[in-house]
């Protein structure tokens, strides 16, 4: 499809550049956004184009079109800003090739904006753009093959028991001196052990969490926030030592306390929509003794029987279609499926779990 454009017309150019966090050359020249922005900045002053501005995405798939300055970009397009977009190439705005066709094809079209692509020679203003589709298609393809080989590397670090995720269990941090190894936090392990403690002695994960807040321990996300990870920065806006039952249970079920690392519990399900989704357990990979273990085995064992022992079979043997929909009005948390028995019956009803917690806090 041809834009067509008046020769005489000036244009104000957004010059994009992105760089993906497992773009091969990530720490060469080739591709760092310096080099794009030097490329496009010279490209533009042999043509005569005025620069409106950079946008940059530095870190960002080119499966993933809500990039912060793409967006901006594209507010700037609506809004009749800018008239023109420049690139290094086709793949820097994107790697999907529905997308891109979409956005090349379609949405510069209405918009009116000339795009060019410098390294692929593409100029929408030109007739000769056939080549352009089957580029999108190759660009998509590298992004399936990138996704595969990461995928099969991270399988093969978890068969080598190494600590994989973004961040560590509460209870231990990564080693300094080896990213892939668990150390003991000291601070955090003490109250991983009086978890433990407590549910050896008879306590359910409930009172557990209760006599925790009584305590006023800081909660994992909390302590992790007052540690400098503002990842967890929504912490502090709540109570910071009020434990729910669900992370004490979390915690007793974790066997990375006992010293094994246990890998693959979710898995990408499709490379373009980046959801995970549950592994079953039975395909976890765990490798045992990877490090230094906070609890005994045979503590935990006891636990994991305990835990077993105190789990109550559902009432109902169907699907709860409602999960993680439906909202309090009141207070704002989920809605949790509850069971009422009578007269021999069980009848389905849905409650605030925050009121159920807390009645104090939450009126229904």
């Amino acid at each position: 499809m041809t834009h067509r454009f008046d020769n005489n017309k000036i244009y104000r150019a957004a010059l994009y550049c992105r760089l993906s966090k497992d773009d091969d050359d990530r720490t060469g020249d080739s591709s760092s956004i310096q080099t794009q922005k030097s490329l496009l900045e010279d490209y533009c002053r042999g043509h005569g184009f005025l620069i409106h501005g950079f946008y940059v995405d530095d870190g960002y798939s080119g499966l993933n079109y809500d990039r912060p300055d793409f967006q901006r970009m594209l507010t700037d397009i609506d809004n009749g800003i800018v008239n023109m977009v420049i690139t290094k190439d086709l793949s820097r705005l994107g790697r999907d090739y529905i997308q891109t066709g979409y956005y090349t094809e379609i949405y510069f079209t209405r918009k009116r904006i000339r795009y060019i692509a410098v390294n692929d020679g593409y100029d929408s203003i030109r007739e000769d753009n056939d080549i352009a589709p089957f580029r999108h298609i190759l660009n998509d393809m590298y992004a399936k093959d990138l996704s595969r080989k990461v995928k099969s590397a991270k399988r093969q670090r978890a068969l080598n028991g190494f600590f994989i995720s973004s961040q560590a269990p509460y209870g231990y941090e990564p080693n300094t001196e080896n990213r892939h190894q668990l150390v003991v936090d000291e601070e955090a392990a003490e109250v991983v052990k009086h978890i433990f403690s407590l549910s050896l002695s008879g306590l359910s994960a409930k009172e557990i969490a209760k006599m925790l807040t009584q305590e006023n321990v800081l909660t994992p996300g909390a302590y992790k926030y007052r540690q400098g990870d503002t990842r967890f920065s929504r912490y502090v806006e709540r109570s910071e030592t009020k434990w729910c039952y669900e992370t004490v249970q979390a915690i007793l079920k974790d066997r990375v306390y006992a010293g094994d690392m246990e890998n693959h519990k979710a898995e990408v399900a499709n490379y373009k929509t980046k959801e995970r989704i549950a592994v079953p357990k039975d395909e976890h990979i765990v490798v045992e003794n990877t490090h230094e273990a906070i609890v005994s085995r045979e503590d935990w064992e006891k636990v994991q029987q305990l835990v077993h022992a105190r789990h109550r079979k559902p009432y109902h043997s169907f699907e709860n279609i409602f999960r993680g929909i439906l909202y309090c009005s009141d207070c704002g948390c989920k809605l949790t499926m509850g069971t009422k028995t009578k007269g021999g019956k069980h009848y389905h009803h849905y409650r605030c779990n925050n009121h159920y917690l807390n009645p104090d806090k939450c009126p229904r």
